[in-house]
């Protein structure tokens, strides 16, 4: 190769992206950059003003994948593993990069790892300088790179710091982890049931399975609950000049002859203010994001699916727009001078600088740092870099991220909360509500991102005595409701409550259940929920493998694998204890004397819910309720206890209710199903006791 022509010895960099290695050439070089393209691979040649000279490639992600010693499924259980070429699997032009690589090696004087510093980049630069350059993993140098300005990796370069081997280790770890998890239990799972009209090849891991089941275990939750009737009370009462809405001081009344007599007794009489209390409260400035907040954040005002803001943080790092977003941090470092950034950024727009000036003429300037750290790399935050030609979501999230920088440095809001009590007869108490805001603080710089009820309470005019008619008074027939069904932030959250997954996968994981037909998500509300097969494959494990679905198990795990990275835990003696844990639940498997056979059901996208709406008052739906005294389940219209519609019908005591959205043909009422997971039997039938046809409908 020419390159290799020339007689000046050089430092071989590694990148993981080619956007990186473009970057770092030009942070190093003068104007004598050489970048040639050898099989669709960029290497670059640079010489620095101290006549160094660098020869920067990028890797394009992982070279190297795991592969079965004794060739995939031909002896189970699989746990013979070794590192190879991933170009002998599936990627042509992997072997082109390594040989690439590999000539390059032969005459390098050093290395540097130059790979994003994470578990995934320590993996991919140590496979690449153990296997490619012949073990020069201890003898390289390591960039440790937060953000893509030139300022930044000119700096990172002049303080090159050792290898992290515990983060190569637990990287390692967890892909020998997913591996073997993965492949052997759904290969076993796969053997113990059969799918009609289905390929037959059930897949599981370690993360993606208890994520599946905390969405079985909501659905299932939800689908058996039995909403039950309470009532609510607000009483309008005049003033001299405008009508205010007081509610009633018990917020839910369980009988509708409690309600009747609280209305008949308080109805046109006079409320006497008794009391006005007001008081300040503070709400102090949001959190600089984490990748997960920022995730969750992008889903609550864009609709964004957490792999999908990933992928856009990403490129806006690639840009230099921001910093590192693969970060657990909540905390920003006095080390990447608030000042500048702030001053870069009034440049960028004028709506900017107005946030800026006003920052910058504050009394001090210090960011409402979290409880989370990350050691790698802090909160997420823009460079100061002038964006140019984003695509709008691109720009949304920038925008996002901007506005959060500059939010955490404000001040807190100021709230005058008030509390009003009035009194009827002495005896029945009302209150009202409110919150006016008194200083905006951090709410000015996160406009629009942050809403708050911006009509005061007027209520000047009122003062304790006040005697005040009463107009109107109106009950409010409610039902109690089940927890809602996950979302992409719901479900996110609930993934990092419970210690599973890390910062960088949940979102794929996420997007792995949806693939694999073991969840649907509603584009219009979305809403996720577990399909029958997702449902089947929960209660099939439950029974046979409580042990490897348990989010005990893996949350042990995720902190093994952080012991590992930190130094403090054997990697070998942990994979020992849970090879043995993984044949034994395995074997136990095996035992089973029958194949399940189970129907594969298409994804249904219909929510449901509710049953569908009244016959009779065609206005109200029909809800299933529990009386009170026996305890019993029945469908009843929503009006029935509001507007008198006198629409009911009885239903099974036992059994899973589900709508079919079907209607009976003979009389338009709902038809149902009743499905009995002991006996793992169902029926559809009409709720009306006085239908003409009087058909059981097969399920």
């Amino acid at each position: 190769m020419n390159l290799n022509s020339k007689n000046k010895k050089y430092t071989l960099v590694i990148c993981e992206k080619p956007n990186v290695a473009n970057r770092i050439a030009i942070a190093l070089g003068t104007s004598e950059i050489q970048k040639t393209k050898i099989h669709d691979n960029v290497v670059f040649d640079v010489f620095t003003k101290d006549n160094s000279r660098y020869i920067i490639l990028s890797s394009k992600g992982h070279l190297y994948g795991l592969n079965d010693t004794n060739k995939r499924g031909k002896i189970f259980p699989i746990f013979d593993l070794y590192w190879s070429p991933i170009s002998k699997l599936s990627n042509k032009n992997s072997k082109n990069l390594i040989d690439l690589i590999s000539q390059f090696a032969e005459n390098a004087d050093n290395y540097i790892h130059a790979c994003d510093y994470d578990q995934e980049g320590e993996l991919i630069g140590y496979n690449i300088l153990e296997l490619i350059c012949k073990k020069a993993y201890d003898d390289s140098q390591r960039v440790k790179l937060s953000t893509l300005t030139s300022d930044d990796i000119s700096k990172s370069f002049n303080q090159l710091e050792k290898t992290n081997k515990n983060m190569a280790y637990a990287g390692m770890f967890r892909h020998l982890l997913d591996y073997i998890y993965g492949i052997n239990f759904s290969m076993v799972i796969s053997r113990a049931i059969k799918i009609k009209n289905r390929y037959s090849y059930l897949t599981v891991g370690r993360v993606q399975t208890p994520t599946l089941k905390f969405i079985v275990d909501r659905d299932l939750q939800i689908n058996y609950f039995i909403p039950i009737p309470f009532w609510s009370i607000k009483g309008h009462f005049k003033t001299d000049d405008k009508v205010l809405i007081f509610s009633f001081e018990k917020k839910r009344i369980d009988t509708i002859k409690e309600a009747d007599y609280i209305i008949n007794e308080c109805n046109g009489k006079i409320g006497i203010i008794n009391s006005i209390n007001t008081y300040t409260e503070y709400l102090k400035p949001l959190h600089p994001f984490n990748i997960g907040d920022l995730q969750k954040e992008s889903f609550r005002l864009f609709k964004y699916s957490p792999s999908y803001t990933l992928s856009i943080a990403e490129n806006l790092y690639l840009k230099a727009l921001i910093s590192y977003p693969r970060t657990n941090s909540q905390i920003l470092p006095s080390s990447i001078n608030y000042r500048k950034i702030l001053n870069d950024l009034g440049k960028i727009s004028e709506s900017y600088k107005r946030h800026v000036t006003l920052l910058l003429n504050q009394y001090d300037l210090y960011p409402n740092n979290g409880i989370k750290n990350d050691p790698a790399h802090p909160a997420i935050y823009p460079t100061g870099l002038k964006p140019m030609n984003l695509n709008s979501a691109e720009s949304k999230v920038y925008d996002l991220i901007v506005k959060r920088f500059f939010a955490t440095f404000g001040k807190s809001a100021i709230f005058n909360k008030i509390n009003i009590n009035l009194l009827v007869d002495n005896i029945f108490s009302f209150y009202l509500e409110g919150k006016n805001i008194v200083s905006k603080g951090w709410l000015e710089f996160y406009n629009p991102f942050y809403y708050y009820n911006k009509n005061p309470i007027d209520y000047s005019n009122i003062k304790i005595g006040d005697r005040l008619v009463n107009s109107d008074i109106i009950k409010e027939s409610k039902f109690t409701e089940p927890h809602s069904y996950f979302n992409y932030s719901s479900l996110l959250s609930k993934m990092e409550q419970e210690e599973i997954g890390t910062k960088s996968t949940r979102g794929n994981i996420i997007e792995i259940l949806i693939k694999r037909n073991y969840v649907s998500i509603n584009s219009k509300n979305n809403i996720m929920k577990s399909s029958d097969l997702g449902i089947y494959l929960i209660d099939f494990m439950e029974k046979n493998l409580p042990k490897i679905i348990s989010t005990e198990l893996t949350r042990t795990l995720e902190r093994y694998l952080a012991d590992i990275e930190m130094g403090i835990t054997d990697s070998i003696s942990i994979l020992n204890d849970i090879i043995c844990d993984l044949i034994e639940s395995m074997y136990n498997i095996q035992k089973l004397d029958h194949i399940t056979n189970i129907e594969h059901q298409p994804v249904k996208k219909k929510d449901l819910l509710l049953i569908d709406s009244c016959p009779i008052c065609k206005r109200g739906n029909f809800q299933i309720i529990r009386s009170k005294k026996t305890k019993k389940r029945f469908i009843s219209c929503s009006n029935y206890f509001s507007n008198g519609c006198t629409a009911t019908a009885p239903i099974p005591q036992q059994g899973l209710i589900k709508n079919t959205n079907k209607t009976c043909t003979e009389c338009n009422w709902p038809i149902i199903n009743v499905f009995y997971p002991t006996k793992r039997y169902g029926k559809n039938f009409c709720i009306n006791v006085n239908c003409p046809a009087k058909i059981n409908l097969k399920h």
